[in-house]
Order: C-alpha cells, then structure tokens, then sequence
C-alpha cells in the first residue's frame, strides 16, 4: 500500500509538471516605455552523433555592450517568448547594443545550454534603435561528441532524470563549433515574419512591421483549401497578381485589369501609367490631385501609406453621390467611395483602386488591403531557358 502512495505521489507530482509545462504562454507584455524595442534570433543545434537529429533553440541571452563593445555589468537580458516557427524574442529592451550570450533548447529530458564565445558575439553584434526591431542572427551550430568521461557523466545525468521526471529539468553545457551565420535580408524577413504571427495584435507587431517595410520583405504566399495549397502568381506583362479575392477572372484594358465582384457593389482596378503617357504629370502631381479630391466635408483629409508588396503606396478616400439616369435628382442616391493608392515606380506609377457601396465599403476593404499586400510590381522576372541536354549531331 505504501508503495501505491508513492507512485501516485510521484504520478501527480509529473502530471502537474507535464500541465506546467503544456500550459501557453503569457501573452507578451506591453512596452514599458516608448523607445523600447525588441531583439529576435533564430539558433539550431545538428546532432554529435545522429546528424540528421535537430534541435531549435527555446531560449537565448544577450548581453548589452558598451561602446568599445565590452559587456556591461548586470545588463543581461533572457528572451520571454519563443514562436512557432522556431525564433526566439527578446522583448522591451532599452534601445542600445547587444550581443548574443546563449542560447538553451530542451531534449532527451534535459535543457542544453550553449555559450556563444566573446569573439563571435561582438563580432556579430546588433544596434537596437529606440522603438524598433533588430535581428542577432539564424546560427547553425554542429554538435561535438566531447571526452568520453565528461559524455558518461551527462549521459547518466540525462538517465537519472528519465527515472525522476518530477524533479527539475537538469542544465547541460554542450560543445558545439558554428557551421553558418546568417543575417541576410531573407533570412531576417523570415524571422520578422515568424514574430509577427506571434505579436499580432500587441503594440510590439508595429516595430515588427516598419522592419518589415524597410526590408522590403514581400508576404508569404496565401494558402488555400484543406491542404493549403498555395495560391498560384498570375503574371502578366505590367504586374503578377494572386486571386486571394475570388471574384473571377478580371477583365482586361490597356495597361491594367479590373475585377467586379460577383454579388455586384464593388470593384477593383490595377494598372499603370507611363512617365511618357499624355497629360501625366508625375508622381508628385498626382498626389496632390488626389490630396485635394480627398478634402470633402466626409472623407479624411490626410494622405496615408499603403503597402503594396514589397513597395509603399500613398492612399487616399473619396465619396460620391450618384444619382441613376431617369430619377429626380435627390429621390435616389448611391453612395460611392472609393480608396485610391499610387505607388511612385521608375519609368511612370501605378494606381490601385477599389470602388464600393458605403453600407459595403468597410467590409470589404480588408480584402483589398490583402489583395495590395501580394502584388508584385513591374514585368515577371524572364524565364531561365531550359538546356539541352541532347548531344550535338555529327558531321558526317
């Protein structure tokens, strides 16, 4: 009977910790003040012996550098939130310098934690700007096998926490020799992607966006359907598009398309404009055409940004009343408003704009901003002609 106590003692004792360890994780709390930004890093460990095993990092540390990049004493940072896609985030941090310390990740029932040497750190420093986002860096590190005794004694640490799960998780060093370092646009617009999902909705998604807009990070591609298939590119010879709006096949005029929405009420056209073309004006004109037309007694007078892929657009609102042919004028009225978007480019602009009832106008417009967001500006790259591999005819 004594023996059934305690097995149930130790039983509950590992479900509580397994219910610990399930739970999800606080929501990522609020700036502390408004220079405060966030630091985002991605690591991953290649298995000693089984190579092919992978294991991502769940925590990192930074440390804050003074300006001859020595460390500063007590200002130590450990990152409060790891997303889905595996990076790791660094919240509410005073704007300053800032070097990767650590990074730790759990497996086989323990945590290993690596050290990043003094050399690699402020070799790969990062200068975080009041406000903003910076990325340290997507390490991939190979494990070494270390001494045979050192590797006994972790293996029968690892051992002895299997038979006492319901004792805290032991920390491992592990000896590792850095193979890539990678701080390039495409690896941190993955990055900044990955924690943009895990911040939505909180004030730290801005920082994250306006990195983003500076990059020049285009969207992932949507999904579709049980599988999520990606949405197929359209290319045509001014723009490639994505039909993320399921209206149709568009219809096509000179130097663009429009698309009519099925149930009728809205509408949405895409198309460019030469610098060469009659009666344009440049980009600078049209903006203040469009300024002007937008500072009606219901319509915001100010001009805004709007993403269009990898570029940003200037927007602005109009309304119109329309009044149908054969009617007195006042006995019917439509009202009409219409969100433009101009994009400066070389060699002309282009323009954006979706037209739509007022009782419709706002739930709609979501999907245009959406639709803005996977257009790819400009002709489709040319197509890489394919080899042949056929061998030469012979003379005879």
């Amino acid at each position: 009977m004594a023996r059934m106590r305690i097995l149930a003692a130790c039983l509950a004792a590992f479900g509580a910790l397994l219910a610990s360890g399930c739970a999800g994780l606080p929501a990522p709390a609020e700036p502390t003040s408004v220079d405060h930004g966030i630091l985002i890093a991605r690591a991953h460990v290649n298995g000693a012996v089984l190579w092919f095993l992978r294991d991502t990092a769940a925590r990192a540390r930074v440390l804050q550098l003074d300006d001859n990049g020595n460390a500063i004493p007590g200002k130590v940072a450990v990152s409060g939130l790891r997303t889905k896609g595996g990076s790791v985030v660094f919240l509410d941090l005073p704007p300053g310098r800032y070097a990767l310390d650590a990074v730790s990740f759990p497996a086989r029932g323990v945590t290993y934690e690596v050290a990043i040497s003094c050399a690699q750190a402020r070799r790969n420093d990062v200068v975080l700007e009041p406000g903003g986002a910076a990325f340290l860096g997507d390490l991939t590190l190979d494990g070494v096998f270390p001494e045979f005794d050192v590797a006994v004694d972790r293996a029968l640490t690892v051992l002895g926490h299997w038979l006492t799960p319901f004792l805290s998780r032991p920390v491992l060093p592990r000896d590792v020799i850095l193979r890539t370092f990678d701080r390039g646009p495409k690896a941190e617009g993955a990055a900044l992607l990955d924690a943009r999902a895990a911040l939505k909705g909180t004030d730290w998604e801005r920082a994250v966006v306006a990195r983003l807009e500076v990059l020049g990070t285009p969207e992932p591609a949507p999904t579709r359907g049980l599988r999520e298939r990606q949405v197929p590119l359209q290319e045509e010879p001014l723009f490639s598009w994505r039909d993320t709006l399921e209206w149709g096949p568009p219809r096509r005029f000179t130097r663009g398309l429009v698309w009519d929405r099925p149930k009728g009420g809205a509408q949405i056209a895409v198309f460019f404009t030469s610098a060469a073309a009659p009666g344009f004006r440049g980009y600078d004109e049209a903006v203040r055409e469009m300024r002007a037309a937008a500072g009606g007694i219901d319509d915001p007078a100010a001009v805004y940004e709007v993403r269009v892929g990898t570029w940003t657009g200037l927007g602005a609102r109009t309304t119109s009343y329309r009044y149908p042919e054969g009617t007195l004028v006042g006995s019917e009225t439509r009202v009409v408003v219409t969100e433009t978007v101009l994009v400066d480019y070389p060699r002309g602009m282009y323009t954006a704009r979706f037209s739509a009832d007022r009782a419709a106008f706002r739930a709609l417009q979501p999907a245009f901003r959406a639709f803005l967001l996977h257009l790819e500006l400009g002709p489709p790259p040319p197509k890489k002609k394919r080899e042949d591999d056929s061998l030469p005819l012979m003379p005879l």
